[in-house]
């Protein structure tokens, strides 16, 4: 049987399989665009947002399949999958690990004979280099596109593969033929990416209701139910499928758990969402999944079964305003009632004279703030820790800096703590706190139980996508702060605050929210 072994650099290989496919990994919007022209001609790129748009507006397979057909031309191939290097670079050793997992695990020593299908291979990128970690495997890759499937072929014959085969077949046409050891699909089952999924039951939870209909609605609109339905068939008695959809949302993410649940299907592994850069742009998407129909098979064949989790995704330090430059700057200035819990100031051996200090402000918040040389200010801004000061991982780190002084990991921690975060901004918008996340919802929950709330403007109400949304501007006359909360039943949140001498700033972002289609206000 062949393995990967454990000290072999899957992110190695598949970096140079992409490079050997003719990719480009671009970490700026400019640089990638500037080859792109220099390489696409004005009217490639009319047709190909022509073709775009035609697949993204009609949803049917002739118009997918001309733009997948179009993409897979040798001029265009390597700068439009260029944009999705990283996320090849992300998914690719994580499903190899889990062929490996799947080999290692198989019983009567058949790891070595295993059949996997590839659903929606597309050019046969990521195929191809499963057929080259895994040799001893049989590989066939499905796709509806023709030209990509030549282009597979092409690639696997140059490569030297004799284990992998492309065939063209359309699901809602023609049954897959025969069984399969393990199915792997990313992103070719759920591609309706414009679908909400379903809504919570109300605009203050994040639970969904039972309800067949809308469940077989959303499998029905978005051709789940039938892609699923041929892919089971293809399965072996004792065969897994490896899932990576864009299902990051709890709204999609709900209907596309039921819908495997409905079918027998159930994790053998803790899913595991993916983050990955696209150029500029951070994608968080999965989860990656590895799913097994029985209690009986998940058992014999090493696994412990688990539950499906319809709850909010963790978010890590999900709760925190990060925010970097003079807008930092300008909010630790603007904090009202800020009272210093703890203070800190070293020479780091690399990075010069490091001053932090950690405090909570309105009675209700906790923020550090990090000055670091002449060039550096970064404030983290949420809920207080157990009485500490705010409780992040820079600030544990920050609390030994020592150590830190002595390892020069400063840059490192900094880059991590304000890789996301508000940045060079007129300070004069800055906020003193903003969250999109489910955490938003705590906060706001926090702010309820305060002396001195005030309610000054609401809307509640129904959204043309079929869901509810709230709004809501308050006041804590008691901490100085004015706030503006938003909810939707699709999962949305929002808190802004700000202090009370800057309320004008929520009270225009409310009327602007108003004049958008928010419901009436009450």
């Amino acid at each position: 049987m062949s393995f990967p072994s454990p000290n072999r650099d899957l992110h190695a290989d598949l970096a140079e399989h992409l490079k050997w496919w003719g990719l480009r990994r671009f970490e700026s919007d400019e640089a990638y665009f500037q080859w792109q022209r220099a390489t696409l001609s004005p009217g490639d790129l009319v047709e190909l947002n022509r073709l775009a748009e035609q697949k993204r507006a009609s949803g049917h397979a002739a118009a997918e399949i001309a733009f997948y057909d179009r993409a897979a031309d040798a001029r265009i191939l390597p700068v439009l999958y260029s944009q999705r290097f990283d996320y090849y670079a992300a998914v690719g050793p994580l499903i190899a690990e889990r062929i490996a997992e799947q080999m290692a695990r198989s019983r009567s020593g058949a790891g070595s004979n295993l059949s996997v299908l590839d659903f929606g291979c597309g050019i046969g990128l990521l195929t191809t280099f499963y057929a080259r970690q895994f040799p001893s495997l049989s590989f066939v890759g499905v796709d509806r596109s023709p030209a990509s499937l030549a282009l597979g072929r092409e690639r696997a014959g140059a490569r030297g593969l004799g284990n992998v085969r492309f065939e063209c077949l359309d699901l809602h046409q023609t049954a897959l033929p025969g069984t399969y050891d393990l199915i792997l699909s990313t992103q070719a089952l759920l591609q309706a990416e414009l679908d909400p999924g379903l809504p919570s039951k109300d605009w203050t939870t994040f639970e969904r209701a039972i309800d067949a209909a809308a469940q077989s609605g959303f499998e029905e609109r978005t051709g789940l139910g039938a892609r699923l339905d041929h892919l089971c068939g293809a399965l072996a008695s004792d065969s897994h499928l490896i899932l990576f959809e864009k299902t990051r949302q709890l709204a999609r993410r709900v209907p596309f758990q039921r819908a495997l649940a409905a079918r027998g299907l159930r994790p053998l592994v803790p899913p595991v969402p993916i983050r990955y850069q696209v150029v500029e742009e951070v994608a968080d998407d999965g989860p990656l999944y590895v799913l097994g129909r029985s209690s009986c098979e998940a058992g014999s064949a090493g696994f412990n079964e688990l539950d499906w989790d319809e709850t909010p995704e963790p978010i890590e330090e999900g709760e925190l305003f990060r925010c970097r430059g003079t807008a930092a700057e300008s909010v630790y200035k603007r904090l009202p009632e800020r009272v210093v819990i703890r203070e800190a100031a070293w020479a780091d051996s690399q990075a010069g004279a490091v001053r932090a200090e950690w405090g909570r402000f309105a009675g209700v918040l906790a923020y550090l703030y990090l000055t670091v040389g002449d060039g550096f200010h970064g404030i983290l801004v949420g809920r207080e820790g157990s009485g500490q000061g705010l409780d992040c991982r820079i600030g544990r780190c920050l609390i030994d800096h020592e150590r830190d002084r002595e390892g020069g990991r400063l840059g490192l921690l900094l880059e991590d703590a304000w890789l996301c975060s508000v940045g060079e901004e007129d300070p004069a918008h800055a906020l003193l706190y903003e969250n999109h996340t489910v955490c938003a919802q705590a906060i706001w929950t926090l702010l309820q139980g305060l002396p001195g709330r005030t309610v000054l403007r609401t809307a509640s109400g129904g959204t043309p996508d079929g869901g509810q949304r709230h709004v809501e501007l308050g006041v804590m006359s008691g901490q100085g702060l004015v706030y503006l909360y938003q909810a939707t039943t699709f999962d949305q949140r929002q808190l802004v605050l700000v202090e009370r001498e800057r309320a004008a700033l929520l009270e225009a972002y409310y009327q602007e929210l108003m004049s958008e289609g928010a419901p009436a206000s009450q």
